[in-house]
């Protein structure tokens, strides 16, 4: 083999070499990114968990104090409704 040959297979060998590693590293990167997205994934989850808990429990909450005033406002009736009765 001429010295050309001898080189050209060397370069050769060595871009191969240097693919393949290239090749590995963008393997292990796409599984941590698949991994980051599985985990990002369960925390948007947990934070839409949250917000429905949060607005359902908003929800209760406005109704128990629309409740709690027609309740007031009914006392309030039956009270005037008594009043004048108790006063003859």
């Amino acid at each position: 083999m001429d010295l050309p040959q001898v080189v050209l297979l060397i370069v050769i060998v060595i871009v191969a070499v240097i693919l393949v590693v290239i090749g590995v590293q963008i393997i292990g990167l796409l599984k941590e990114a698949k991994e980051t997205l599985r985990k990002t994934d369960l925390i948007l989850e947990d934070v839409g968990f949250l917000t429905r808990s949060l607005s359902r429990g908003s929800s209760t909450l406005s109704h128990m104090f629309t409740s709690l005033e027609s309740g007031v406002q009914l006392v309030g009736m039956v009270t005037k409704l008594i009043a004048p009765k108790i006063k003859k």
